[in-house]
């Protein structure tokens, strides 16, 4: 019981996920190039990058739960994994520390071969916000909300930001590839950010009891959960126009084919999401809205995706 506890409170399934959209955004965008340009991760260095990212979510995660003991009781009572028989606390303190300094060390290694150690300082300052929101940010109205919605955006832009010299390098070689990766790169973190942050509003109107209990000051606590939904629904249809930057390709060939992908797979879906945001009245709607946003994320990544492979239809 106790080993499955140390598994599950780094919530495996969230962090394949993460590791396996750096896998491919690597494959498709960056790998292709390497007979024109060096990579600067490359080989057993990607590996360890991607591994150090999962090491951050991981570790945020221990940590969330080390500060949501008390909310999670009432919130999340099936899905507590410290105490009644589980992890211990002293121990879940002890497990967070080991992955923070095994990926801290990582992060060292990684930033001295590739000789940016620039790249170091974003380890501990990611350690450090996932701390400070677990335990202080989260309890205060909207921004515990934008650093997570931060975190998801640090996806996709951490890999931008590693390879930043080879992706400027390709301008010169091949700025039509260039433009169209930039583009991209843009409306895809800020797809991830948005649409984060319009779920961590609708979690929070959804976990209300807990979080009074706690003596949160979470944006529904704070506003009240109609003037919330309005937060809500406001990103919401922020998030509906951003898809305008999903549009930047150079090939107007196969834009139809990438309008027709973007409507059903991203705007569609998204204004049914509007629309049960403006009727939501119960917490089972708001666990609803949840689910479905999880749903557009994994979508958006797949379209994400696919558009070197869009953009070479003719």
């Amino acid at each position: 019981m106790r080993l499955l506890s140390y598994i599950h409170i780094i919530r495996p399934k969230n962090i394949s996920i993460v590791a396996v959209s750096q896998i491919l955004i690597y494959l498709i965008y960056l790998l292709p190039l390497r007979g024109l340009t060096p990579l600067e991760l490359d080989g057993y260095l990607w590996i360890l990058f991607v591994l150090d990212t999962m090491l951050i979510a991981a570790g945020g995660y221990i940590i969330n739960d080390i500060a949501d003991i008390r909310a999670d009781e009432i919130n999340k009572p099936e899905k507590l994994f410290i105490g009644k028989g589980k992890l211990s606390l002293p121990r879940a303190w002890v497990y967070y520390i080991v992955l923070v300094v095994f990926g801290f060390a990582i992060a060292f290694y990684i930033a001295w071969k590739i000789e940016k150690m620039l790249l170091l300082s974003i380890y501990p300052v990611a350690v450090l916000l996932l701390y400070l929101y677990s335990f202080y940010f989260k309890r205060m109205p909207l921004l515990g909300n934008l650093v997570v919605s931060i975190f998801c955006a640090f996806v996709p832009a951490i890999i931008w930001y590693a390879e930043y010299d080879m992706v400027e390098s390709i301008q010169s070689i091949n700025n039509d590839y260039y433009t169209m990766v930039v583009n991209v790169f843009i409306a895809y973190i800020v797809f991830a950010f948005v649409s984060t942050l319009v779920r961590e509003i609708i979690k929070d109107i959804e976990d209300v009891e807990g979080d009074l209990a706690s003596d949160f000051s979470t944006l529904p606590i704070v506003l009240g959960k109609e003037r919330a939904r309005v937060v809500a629904l406001f990103f919401s249809i922020f998030l509906l126009f951003s898809y305008g930057l999903w549009f930047r390709l150079n090939s107007e060939a196969n834009l139809y084919v990438f309008s027709c992908i973007v409507l059903v797979g991203l705007i569609l879906p998204t204004m049914s999401i509007i629309r049960q945001i403006y009727r939501a009245k119960q917490q089972a709607d708001y666990s609803s809205i949840s689910k479905r946003l999880k749903y557009l994320m994994i979508a958006s990544l797949f379209i994400f995706l696919c558009i070197p492979y869009i953009s070479k239809l003719m």
